[in-house]
């Protein structure tokens, strides 16, 4: 359908050509429709708490820990990312929806978080995501802190809260 009307667009224009018609100039009152100067796109402010939802329903969990947090314990070491209770403020928006949209973008070299052939580990949500859990799941990473440590307590995976 759409392929029809692209071919049918297409033969009009030639047509128009041919027959020495000219296309009209675009309507000077509409102006032009570049990026306005000074723009910037801006993120959703998202809802944390859903986010939390987003984060249980697709069992980010499985390889990230969240200190703090009372999620399983990550199954498998092979597949293991990185701890998330620190990140919230150590990185801008941006990066956590490039990490989660495009997780080869930036793989960590030599941290256990690259597979075989040099790619993230971290899997592909592309396809089952939507858009409104994107920005609630990233609104919930980005309010993320780490929680006092108590005395004596290690840091990385194996510190996870119990039920």
């Amino acid at each position: 359908m759409v392929a029809g009307a692209v071919v049918l667009g297409l033969v009009l224009v030639w047509l128009f050509r041919l027959g020495g018609a000219q296309v009209p100039d675009p309507d000077p009152h509409q102006g032009h429709h570049g990026t306005p100067a000074g723009w910037r796109f801006s993120w959703p402010a998202g809802d944390p708490e859903r986010g939390r939802e987003v984060f249980l329903k697709y069992e980010c969990f499985s390889c990230h820990e969240v200190r703090g947090e009372r999620f399983p314990v990550p199954r498998d070491a092979g597949s293991i990312g990185p701890e998330l209770s620190s990140m919230g403020s150590a990185h801008e928006v941006e990066y956590f929806v490039e990490a989660i949209v495009n997780p080869n973008a930036v793989v960590e070299r030599g941290k256990g978080y690259e597979a075989a052939d040099g790619s993230s580990k971290m899997p592909s949500f592309n396809d089952t995501l939507t858009v409104q859990e994107l920005v609630d799941l990233v609104a919930y990473l980005k309010q993320l802190r780490p929680p006092p440590a108590p005395a004596g307590a290690s840091a990385g995976h194996g510190t996870h809260a119990t039920p």
